[in-house]
């Protein structure tokens, strides 16, 4: 495991630890961060992910869409849009799959548990739970 980050830290996405021929950059691990999970995907052209929930890990899981375009496709057959003006929140027990349109998808996936986030008290009385 990376060290924590403490102090600030960057990187271009290319330049983050890979997994399967970079198709998968590891966010998380190349920054230091502990407190909630990060990934970048690159899927190809015209490309489905297997549809997978959250449930064993009780994630939330936050999509956005950096580059190209695609969905977040859900049991039910809702398609929810992904791309750069675009972002998807789901909840743990929700099957989703990632999928990308003609000129593919580049998508930063941030995940946590949900109760540890704390909000800034500049927020309090903006209707922030």
């Amino acid at each position: 495991m990376a060290e924590p980050i403490t102090g600030a830290k960057g990187a271009a996405i290319d330049d983050l630890p890979d997994m399967w021929d970079g198709f998968l950059r590891k966010v998380r691990h190349g920054l230091g961060i502990t407190a909630f999970g990060a990934n970048v995907m690159n899927l190809p052209p015209d490309y489905e992910t297997v549809a997978h929930n959250e449930s064993h890990s009780g994630q939330q899981e936050l999509y956005v869409g950096l580059r190209g375009s695609g969905w977040v496709l859900l049991d039910g057959g809702e398609r929810l849009a992904l791309d750069p003006d675009h972002m998807v929140a789901v909840g743990p027990p929700t099957s989703r799959t990632l999928a990308s349109g003609p000129e593919g998808l580049r998508v930063l996936i941030i995940g946590a548990q949900p109760g540890s986030y704390q909000p800034p008290d500049w927020l309090e009385g903006e209707g922030e739970e």
